[in-house]
């Protein structure tokens, strides 16, 4: 029993890493190659028990230079989720939030995250890009504190370069 127990749970975190992965596939083909340029991607990857893991998984999933006048830096972290659960979501653990908070430090960049919800991770119906400040204070976000990041899930990407705003 415990044997079938163990296989659910790899499914379900082979799952989640597939999903994870293809809303990030989703997330970067929003990007125009003419304006902006992938410098890392971090891809959602199976992690094989008992592997060291190096100490950029932790950190946002893209980081991407906006080629405008001069370049800007900067990063987004990726999250889908199938729905919300009374109007909210757990949107990171409280080691990643630590996390992401050290490498906007270290690397003096902003950071973004990305949360699609609904539909499927490579097609989500709703798709909000929030400053990670604005949602730092806690693990979970209300669908109401996303909407000023509400955005068409079909438009590409714009970085306003005076605000340092990702739309």
């Amino acid at each position: 029993m415990n044997n079938v127990f163990q296989q659910q749970t790899t499914k379900a975190n082979q799952d989640s890493y597939e999903k994870g992965y293809l809303f990030e596939k989703f997330v970067i083909s929003l990007f125009n190659e003419k304006n902006f340029k992938v410098q890392e991607c971090r891809e959602s990857k199976r992690i094989v028990e008992g592997a060291t893991l190096l100490a950029d998984h932790y950190y946002p999933d893209i980081e991407l230079i906006f080629l405008g006048k001069k370049k800007y830096f900067f990063a987004v972290e990726c999250k889908w989720r199938r729905s919300l659960q009374n109007g909210m979501t757990t949107w990171a653990k409280e080691h990643q939030i630590r996390r992401y908070e050290e490498f906007q430090v270290r690397k003096r960049i902003p950071v973004f995250i990305a949360i699609g919800i609904g539909g499927e991770p490579y097609a989500p119906e709703k798709l909000f890009v929030t400053p990670f400040e604005k949602i730092k204070g806690s693990s979970h976000v209300f669908e109401s504190d996303l909407i000023p990041y509400k955005r068409k899930p079909s438009h590409k990407f714009f970085y306003d370069t005076v605000q340092l705003k990702l739309f």
